[in-house]
């Protein structure tokens, strides 16, 4: 009788990241055996801290921190994709990072040398802070409701 668990069974076949400080799995990887501290003042390019910044841990609409985990220098190539120019330009940078990440996971299980059973294949991705570009362009919608205050 087949183990009823067998066909379940999952493998980690392939991996890909861009983390603060760490563009691709290895780099990652070295950032943690080097036991690098990755946390770093908030980029100018970032957000306003004066806008949003109060030492006042109870200031409402406020954050009493001026750290965080930045990704920084990462580039976006397009072309790599054949993502036209104009689509890429719309593209958050969280959608950037999940079509860069899968790539790499892909290339890290050996696609395309290797067979890949598309029926069994599924890419799994984590993210913090995503979809920022989603909130600028929902806050252009609506600012003509706030604007008549």
């Amino acid at each position: 009788m087949p183990n009823p668990s067998s066909d379940r069974a999952i493998a980690i076949v392939g991996v890909g990241a861009i983390l603060p400080d760490a563009l691709n799995a290895p780099a990652f990887w070295q950032n943690i055996v080097n036991k690098r501290y990755c946390i770093s003042e908030t980029p100018a390019d970032r957000w306003s801290i004066a806008d949003y910044y109060d030492p006042d841990p109870a200031a409402p609409d406020k954050t009493y921190s001026k750290i965080g985990g930045w990704v920084q220098g990462f580039q976006f190539d397009w072309k790599k994709y054949r993502i036209p120019p104009r689509v890429a330009a719309a593209m958050d940078e969280g959608q950037q990072w999940a079509v860069t990440i899968a790539d790499e996971a892909l290339a890290d299980y050996g696609y395309p040398n290797r067979p890949l059973d598309t029926e069994r294949t599924g890419v799994i991705l984590g993210t913090a802070m995503g979809g920022e570009l989603h909130y600028i362009t929902q806050n252009r919608i609506i600012f003509p409701e706030f604007a008549h205050e």
